[in-house]
């Protein structure tokens, strides 16, 4: 009897040690919460769809469970979230942990099956329901830095019963420190039928109130700012959560940061200045809706946001900013009717008379002798005028400051090159110096290369007749790594990329872990392929235009 109760107590000690406790706050690290990025920031053609928690520049932080639930996907890729996780609660609600190093033993051990099955380290499959259940505060995975990250953190997302992401700091227990309110760095403004920015001068009065110049024009126009957080425990900047604009106390218009379906993320670009942010590396929130922008989150948008200013009136516009905790900053900007000012320059359309007009709702073919520009319905967000031109064998397509909605298709005939090097052509875009050829996507049709694109800018014919180099790291051939973790191997192509990859010890396929950031291939030991001391190690790796590369080694290590 002592027996079966001294297992019992062990074992509830095990369930507890890998949990929190009921009592604790329910977040899904265990250090304070503190952000490297809030929802609905402004990100590179969409919105943020959670928040990014700071791990104090380390991995491995055990990662909680928001809630009770079961694991309704897994996804392993080498960008986008890298490892990532996705919860389904009682309530229909989801849960999603991004970037991690690595899963919790007992999903871990599924996944890995599973990988080794499809002998694939990208993977992505849809458990059952309740085949892996989840305890609320449950340790699932240990933070990390896999995917398109910058450094570590933990991305965390919470979606609602149709899967569209919410504000965590606006729809759970989730919350955060934060006394500090909105900033507005910038105040802009343009007038209807223009198509520029006038920056207009402010100065902060106090730590929540901001005055403006006074305001001198008539006619139609449309306010953005350039504004952003910060948070108590960091000096980093972050999005805000709310943006009112009053005209003489009078609500025009409201954004709300608080709910963004995936369809309407890629219309960021229709919400902030694209053109300008290309020029200026500077992202202007349009305080004016467009006929072309689609988003929901304005609550209010009277006259679309646009304010009518009449010669010899006086106006009192106001942007509230506010964040998630609910602290608000004041920008006012006095308005005087004067049509004698003028602070724009004539804009005219004279300059694209030999440009090609691209209607949204057609579709197009722009034919050269050697390459073609194919572009779809509802490729860009209105109708533009395009410059494109084939010149020194560069497929010129105006320039990266007009927005793509959709992907362009462009193709390059390659009749001109000898055939013994035209398998290891391939499609890239010129970098800003017009020097470096930066690999795109290619695919063979017919008897050229083609490539799609969602970006404009110039593309040419690019060469890759170099193979990817392979090397190891911390051994060499015969040495013994006993005391060795992992197995570390260099590789890198310069040209178009790594492509493929795959090793085998002994002849048994292993799972290689490919750090793209660093170009480490990385296996684990622990997976236990090594069944006796000597063993031979074989890796192949391929680029994106099919050069080849052979490694072969041996080396020594007591088996597992």
């Amino acid at each position: 009897m002592r027996i079966v109760f001294f297992i019992l107590l062990i074992t509830s000690h095990i369930i507890l040690s890998q949990n929190k406790s009921a009592n604790e706050d329910i977040t899904p690290l265990d250090i304070p919460i503190n952000l490297s990025g809030t929802y609905g920031e402004l990100r590179s053609n969409h919105f943020h769809s959670g928040i990014d928690i700071k791990t104090k520049g380390v991995e491995g932080l055990n990662v909680y469970s928001y809630d009770n639930g079961y694991v309704s996907r897994i996804k392993i890729s080498h960008g986008g979230y890298g490892k990532a996780l996705y919860i389904l609660h009682p309530n229909g609600t989801s849960s999603v942990y991004a970037h991690l190093k690595k899963f919790s033993p007992k999903i871990e051990k599924i996944v890995k099956s599973k990988q080794y099955k499809k002998k694939s380290y990208e993977i992505e499959f849809f458990p059952k329901e309740n085949e892996i259940k989840i305890l609320k505060n449950e340790i699932i995975a240990f933070s990390g830095n896999t995917g398109g990250t910058t450094g570590p953190h933990l991305h965390f997302e919470l979606r609602d019963a149709n899967q569209i992401p919410v504000n965590p700091l606006l729809n759970s227990n989730i919350s955060i420190k934060d006394s500090i309110p909105p900033f507005v760095s910038e105040l802009f403004y343009t007038k209807d039928s223009y198509d520029v920015q006038n920056k207009h001068k402010i100065e902060k009065i106090s730590s929540t109130r901001y005055l403006a110049d006074t305001i001198r024009d008539t006619g139609k126009i449309g306010f953005g700012i350039a504004a952003f957080d910060k948070h108590d425990l960091a000096n980093n900047k972050n999005g805000v959560s709310k943006i009112s604009a009053y005209l003489n106390g009078n609500n025009i218009l409201s954004i709300s940061f608080d709910s963004i379906s995936f369809n309407e993320t890629k219309h960021i670009n229709t919400f902030i200045d694209y053109a300008f942010f290309k020029n200026n590396k500077k992202r202007i929130q349009k305080l004016y809706v467009e006929d072309y922008n689609p988003l929901k989150f304005y609550k209010t948008k009277l006259n679309n946001g646009y304010i009518s200013i009449n010669h010899g009136e006086s106006y009192s516009y106001e942007i509230h900013l506010a964040d998630a905790n609910g602290n608000t900053s004041r920008l006012t900007v006095p308005i005087i009717g004067d049509s004698s000012t003028n602070n724009f320059d004539n804009n005219t359309n004279e300059k694209f008379n030999e440009f090609n007009l691209i209607e949204t709702n057609k579709d197009y073919e722009i034919d050269f002798i050697d390459a073609k520009v194919s572009v779809p319905k509802g490729a860009f967000y209105k109708d533009v005028f395009l410059d494109v031109s084939f010149k020194n064998d560069t497929l010129s397509i105006d320039r990266d400051t007009i927005p793509l909605l959709k992907p362009i298709t462009i193709s390059f005939n390659i009749d001109r090159y000898n055939d013994s090097i035209k398998d290891r052509l391939f499609v890239g875009k010129l970098s800003e110096n017009n020097k470096i050829v930066n690999y795109s996507y290619t695919i063979d049709v017919l008897n050229s290369k083609e490539s799609t694109t969602k970006s404009l800018g110039n593309y040419m014919i690019g060469l890759d007749t170099i193979n990817p180099s392979i090397s190891p790291i911390g051994f060499k051939k015969n040495d013994w790594i006993s005391n060795f973790n992992n197995l570390k191997i260099q590789v890198k192509d310069n040209e178009s990329g790594i492509k493929k990859y795959n090793g085998w010890i002994n002849d048994n396929w292993i799972l290689f872990e490919l750090n793209t950031k660093k170009g480490v291939l990385v296996y684990d030991f622990d997976d236990n392929i090594i069944k006796e001391a000597k063993n031979d190690l074989y890796i192949e790796v391929l680029d994106n235009v099919g050069n080849r590369s052979e490694y072969r080694t041996t080396f020594y290590r007591k088996p597992n």
